[in-house]
């Protein structure tokens, strides 16, 4: 049924022409306009019969309004502006053909079918003949029917209202018309009781007095329903007519019970019984079949008979087919039981199993498709031969019966008739078997022998093989589970007994080597041989096959030692360990032949700051230069935060001071601390430190080394002594314990009780109030209060002056001190960073030191930053740069072969392999600074030490700090750092700039622009979309089925698709990276995973459409009473698909359904709910195609654009992609799926979730999901697995929940 819409896409016809599709009768029109609008849903389709009215439409204003709008027409006359006409199923159409080419100066073309292959497929069905016993003439008759003969014999005919309506019209009757009324008795009323009894007649005679009884009752009761209804039917009847034919039936049913039950004994034809034992008798798993009979009356009475009666209503569920052909002035006729509108999916029903048995009439035995049967029956004998070979040819499946139902007695002459017919059937039959085994011996003398050798490796190709090889190159094409992806053999007759073939491969193959063609041979599988054989040298000569004959599955040689060596890498690998920048600077010093000044070091500005004021400004030496620093933040205590400036100077007066006096300054500083941890007899540190620039070194070491005792204080008027000038005390009877100075007290002890030490005595003295020196040296973590709860921390305290020395050194420089170790770990850092860009990134030119340091930073580090939302925004950058390299350096590459590719060398076994060839392992840092035992660094030890020891990490830690480096580089320079830094760790595929890969693709769609035509409904594509495509052979690519066999056409979507979904991704994760405030990784992952969501996608696309106006056609019962209104109808992006698949027509079909249903409730969600519609929108079971074809028409509009994001960005925000990630942006939605939350709920205990089938016609799937040993939620009547997997994990975490809020309200109240 899909070969028209294929035929309509040869020619597409010029703007102003119609195709006009003609059928011999209504209901062949009307399956051929049903399989039309669903395959070509973005072109308007109407179906016009005679119950439209149309021998009214007399003015060309009501046609072109009718046909405004309209590509195709499908009818059974009226034709007019046509640019291709199909005849379908006309058998006459020969003697036609040249005189219709006369009159339309046209061209007629005849399909052809390949006769070798349809006598493989021939099944010869079995003739049987049931018989059955003749009724005796004492049967039982139905009362109902002799009460109808009796009714219509009583009736007055002058009571008739269209006799009456004649009598007293204002106009006089013609007394001899009159006459002969009365006599013939033919009017409506008289006619439709007439037509009744003769139908109930034949229904008691076939099926019995029980049969006619319902039938009547039936009739009558439908009548009397839809009698005050203004339907189709009725309302061409006179008001008058309806109640006297009411009133007329209704008394027949006064005397006769409701009931309708159908028991064992009631009165049964025995022509009837013996169907049903028959078919009960052939019941089986695959049972199918059609069941002719005369009348449409039969039909709805078997249909009834067959449901109800006990023995076949748990073992058959029957469907009805009857002709529609009618007219718009036809009357109703009141002994129509079938509903026609009620068989619309009585085919679809049996083809797809939901029925297994059809009652039909004559108009079911040719031109529709049915789907073959493994029993027909005729209920009467066939009234000629050709009904015979038309209902004989339902029966094609294997070992299916065609039988016919006679009476016992029945005229011998009749089965000779049907027999001798058998038997010419057999010996044609016969005559095409020998026909084929003579073909097939042909076959084995005609083979001929030829092979293809690859001389790199030996690899042959023969002949006999291609076919299979071919079969399998197309099945690794990843085309979507809904196509078919089997090549196409196209047989066609080139002389006496020569065939030649054309072998077409699924579009997803590129153009260029999609199709191959043989030579002349005697049979057509020897022809076919060749084509395959042609078709996989044009493959391997096109790079899709290796060298070894078989499809690409691997890249290059790059991907091959990926497969082959990275493949191989633990999960955790050992490493070098984490660099020791000081070892750099030991180099550096060294290195330094001027060792008498510091004249050629570098010196900075080193300030510590509290509120603002300085506590201590230092001047630090190295012999290398540092990066700029940003500000850091020390915290001190949990109150007290200090922040450190580091800032360059470009020359120093301190540069000119002698080695030795500056490691005598560096010593004193860091003495005030560290004087247990230092080496004194070294002076070689990796860094020196000394006073500010308005101090002299020397002059500044002589003034403050040493201490003194703190009684020295007393003569001096202790409450103007400035505490900042004042060094630590420190405490003789605790060894020296270090204390800060808050104050000085002199006289008896004041201290209160809750705030004084153990050992204070209250007696007269001098006394230093102090506080202990904190021992801690990591000052670049946050001290929370809990760790500050002892009073010594908390409070000051007493100690005797007698007891203390105070250091000369201002306290300022003690704190100053305390904080080297976090100095030393910040600059060491950053020398980290400085050196791996100077080396190993030197190619990409990062300016943004922090940006590489955060890259590098894991999270075990616990710096202030580190890389993970960086390597969230490099993963979707490399994506997005290697599918795009791909797809323009491989133009040829299907789809599979682009993504096994991207997957292989975006793996994070590749990567972590780079990762490790280039050695950037060592800049990773991973141990958290605690600064516990940290000890000064002198020269001498860091030579020895280059790098820490091994350390063990995992191939994903070497990945991401790999794709957070890119995303650092995508940060500071765009694309083009990108590149350059992608560069450095992958050596394929051939990287360049995204301008030029983005110009090679924009030309080689413009060089196939010229052969596509595009269809006039683009332009409502574009309108749907809010773009304009300049090469619009990329539209419809993007809309183009892999299943679609057509011309016009370049290649399927999956290309697009593929570099589609990376630009989507960008979009999202730039979108999403650059929010404020930043979002963390963790919800950075699930906004994209829910915004990039395929049923979210697909949800979309079912919403997108734009209106187009449809005509309305109204028709009344005079000759142009006819209205005509414009009605808006939505043309959504889905129904532009081009495609030739049943099943992809079904899905569609399917998921309309459940949209409509699941429409509001959705979109609710995503407007105003707190949680994203999970459940919903599996349930939606959205097709992948839907999704597909945005990610597709996202990849066409950057290819058109010259690669312009912004433009695909525009599309999403019209789609709806763009205002939703806002709104998961900006917070008040829960991002969690309920699998992973109640993943986090379970904690240890282990979820499983167990799927099971439930009974029904339809197959629906339920869930139960366990945590631990417990049930806690069960669901049911779902769709697919991922649905009822989703709903149950949804209610699971709404029980656990409320339960966790009962027991945490009850441990309130206890």
């Amino acid at each position: 049924m899909s070969r028209f819409p294929y035929c309509l896409s040869l020619n597409p016809p010029p703007l102003l022409q119609l195709i006009w599709f003609l059928a011999p009768h209504v209901e062949l029109a009307s399956q051929q306009a049903k399989v039309i609008e669903a395959q070509i849903p973005s072109v308007q389709t109407r179906l016009l019969t005679g119950s439209d009215g149309v021998e009214y439409w007399s003015k060309q204003c009501i046609w072109d309004t009718v046909l405004n709008g309209i590509r195709i027409v499908v009818s059974t006359h009226q034709m007019a502006r046509l640019s291709l006409m199909v005849f379908d199923e006309d058998e006459d159409f020969a003697e036609k053909a040249r005189q219709l080419e006369s009159n339309l100066q046209a061209i007629s073309r005849t399909p052809m079918l390949s006769r070798e292959e349809l006598l493989h497929h021939v099944n010869k069905p079995t003739l049987v003949r049931l018989a059955y016993p003749s009724e005796l003439h004492d049967t039982p008759r139905s009362q109902l029917l002799l009460d109808l003969h009796q009714l219509r014999s009583s009736l007055d005919i002058e009571q008739d209202p269209f006799v009456k309506k004649l009598m007293s019209g204002p106009e006089p009757c013609d007394p001899v018309q009159l006459r002969k009324l009365k006599l013939s008795r033919k009017t409506y009323c008289q006619e439709q009781l007439k037509n009744l009894s003769t139908r109930a007649e034949i229904i008691q005679l076939e099926l019995g007095p029980w049969a006619a009884d319902w039938y009547i009752k039936a009739c009558i009761r439908k009548f009397q329903q839809v009698a005050s209804d203004d339907t189709i039917g009725l309302r061409m009847l006179d008001d008058r007519e309806k109640v006297y034919l009411y009133e007329c039936l209704t008394g027949l049913l006064s005397s006769i019970p409701e009931d309708d039950r159908l028991t064992d004994d009631a009165p049964l034809s025995s022509k009837f019984l013996c169907l049903a034992e028959y078919l009960l008798s052939q019941l089986g798993m695959q049972f199918t079949g059609l069941l002719f009979v005369r009348t449409r009356a039969e039909v709805a009475v078997l249909a009834q008979l067959l449901s109800l009666h006990p023995k076949t209503k748990a073992l058959l569920t029957v469907g009805t087919f009857v002709g529609v052909s009618s007219t718009a002035s036809r009357k109703a006729n009141i002994g129509d039981l079938i509903d026609v509108r009620g068989q619309i999916y009585t085919l679809d029903d049996l083809r797809f199993g939901r029925k297994n048995l059809v009652i039909a009439t004559s108009a079911l035995e040719e031109g529709i498709d049915v789907t073959a049967c493994n029993t027909v029956i005729c209920f009467e004998k066939p009234p000629n031969m050709i009904s015979v070979i038309q209902r004989r040819g339902r029966a094609r499946k294997s070992e299916s019966k065609f039988v016919i139902m006679l009476a016992d007695d029945a005229d011998p002459s009749v089965i000779t008739t049907w027999e001798k017919l058998e038997q010419e059937m057999q010996r044609q039959y016969m005559d095409d078997m020998r026909q084929l085994q003579g073909l097939e011996a042909l076959e084995e003398t005609d083979e001929g022998y030829r092979e293809f050798v690859v001389e790199q490796t030996g690899a042959k190709l023969l002949l006999a093989d291609a076919a299979s090889h071919l079969y399998h190159f197309c099945a690794t094409l990843t085309t979507g589970p809904l196509s078919n992806r089997a090549p196409v053999f196209s047989v066609k007759s080139v002389g006496k007994d020569l065939f030649t073939t054309t072998v077409i491969l699924p579009i997803s193959v590129d153009a260029s080597v999609r199709e191959a063609s043989s030579s002349a041979w005697k049979t057509e599988k020897a022809a076919k041989r060749e084509a395959a054989f042609e078709a996989y040298i044009q493959l391997y000569r096109a790079g899709l096959v290796s060298d070894n004959l078989l499809p690409v599955e691997a890249y290059d040689e790059l991907v091959v030692e990926i497969q082959t060596e990275v493949a191989k890498v633990a999960s955790l690998v050992e490493t070098a360990g984490q660099l020791n920048p000081w070892h750099l600077v030991a180099r550096d010093w060294q290195a330094r032949t001027n060792r008498e000044n510091l004249s050629t070091t570098h010196c900075f500005d080193v300030s510590l700051l509290y509120n603002d004021e300085a506590v201590a400004a230092v001047q630090m030496i190295l012999p290398c230069n540092l990066p700029v620093l940003p500000t850091i933040p020390l915290y001190w205590d949990a109150r007290t935060l200090f922040r450190l400036i580091i800032s360059p100077r470009s020359a120093s007066a301190s540069q000119s001071t002698h080695p030795h006096v500056a490691a005598q300054s560096t010593a004193l500083l860091l003495r005030s601390v560290f004087r247990y941890r230092m080496n004194v007899e070294a002076t070689d540190f990796v860094a020196f430190f000394l006073p500010g620039e308005s101090e002299n070194p020397l002059q500044w070491t002589q003034q403050y080394v040493g201490t003194i005792k703190s009684e020295e204080l007393k003569p001096f008027d202790v409450s103007t002594l400035p505490l900042k000038k004042i060094g630590m005390a420190r405490s003789m009877s605790q060894g020296g314990l270090a204390h800060v100075v808050r104050g000085f007290q002199i006289g008896s002890l004041e201290v209160p009780a809750t705030e004084r030490q153990s050992t204070e005595r209250d007696e007269a003295g001098f006394y230093l109030q102090v506080s202990k020196f904190p021992k801690r040296t990591d000052f670049l973590h946050k001290v929370s209060e809990q760790d500050e709860q002892t009073p010594a921390k908390r409070y000051t305290t007493l100690l005797k002056a007698e007891d203390c020395e105070i250091d000369k050194l201002p306290i300022g420089y003690a704190y100053f001190a305390a904080i080297v170790p976090c100095i030393m770990h910040r600059v060491g850092i950053s020398l980290i960073g400085a050196h791996l860009c100077n080396t190993l990134l030197a190619p990409a030119s990062i300016e943004n030191l922090e940006l590489v340091l955060t890259a590098i930073t894991t999270s075990a580090a616990q710096e202030p930053t580190n890389y993970q939302r960086q390597e969230f925004l490099g993963d979707s950058v490399l994506k997005f740069l290697t599918s795009l390299t791909l797809t323009s350096d491989h133009l040829r590459w299907p789809e599979g072969h682009l993504s096994r590719a991207k997957d292989h060398i975006i793996s994070n076994a590749s990567l972590a392999k780079a990762a490790l060839a280039i050695g950037l392992d060592k800049f990773i840092i991973t141990k958290p600074f605690t600064g516990s035992k940290w000890r000064p660094l002198y020269v001498a030890d860091q030579l020895g030490k280059p790098t820490g020891q091994p350390r063990l990490l995992s191939t994903k830690t070497l990945a991401d700090v790999v794709e957070a480096l890119i995303g650092a580089a995508f940060l500071d320079g765009g694309f083009r750092k990108a590149i350059e830094l992608t560069k450095i760790f992958l050596r394929k595929p051939n990287w360049s700039m995204v301008e030029d890969k983005n110009e090679i693709l924009h030309t080689t769609h413009q060089a196939s622009e010229s052969s596509i035509i595009c269809p006039h409904h683009f332009v409502q594509l574009e309108e749907l979309v809010g773009y304009s495509f300049t090469l619009k052979s990329l539209a419809l690519e993007a809309l183009t089925d892999s299943s679609y066999m057509g011309p016009n056409v370049t290649t399927s979507y999956e290309r697009l698709e593929f570099l589609g979904d990376t630009c989507l991704d960008i979009i999202v994760a730039t979108t999403s990276f650059n929010h404020e405030p930043p979002i963390r990784t963790h919800g950075l992952h699930l906004i994209r995973s829910a915004v990039v969501n395929a049923d979210f996608l697909a949800f979309l696309s079912l919403t997108l459409c734009v209106s187009v106006p449809r005509a309305t056609i109204t028709t009344g019962n005079r000759k142009n009473d006819v209205s005509v209104s414009q009605a808006l109808v939505p043309l959504h992006l889905w129904n532009f698909m081009r495609h030739a698949s049943p099943t992809v027509r079904h899905a569609q079909q399917g998921v309309i359904e459940r949209y409509e249903s699941l429409e509001t409730s959705i979109s609710e969600s995503l407007q105003r709910g707190s949680h994203i519609p999970w459940a919903l929108l599996a349930r939606l079971g959205a097709p992948k195609f839907l999704s597909d074809i945005i990610e597709s028409v996202v990849g066409a509009i950057y290819i058109d654009s010259h690669g312009s994001l912004t433009a695909c960005e525009a599309f999403l925000e019209r789609l709806g992609v763009m205002g939703y990630l806002r709104r998961l942006l900006d917070g008040g939605v829960a991002l969690y799926h309920p699998k992973e939350e109640l993943g986090q709920l379970a904690d240890t205990e282990t979820v499983r979730y167990e799927v099971f089938g439930e009974e029904g016609e339809e197959k629906r799937f339920g869930c139960v999901v366990r945590v631990g040993e417990r049930e806690v939620a069960k669901v049911g009547d779902g769709l697919c697995a991922m649905e009822v997997e989703t709903r149950a994990a949804e209610e699971a975490v709404r029980l656990l929940k409320g339960e966790r809020g009962d027991a945490a309200r009850k441990r309130k109240f206890e």
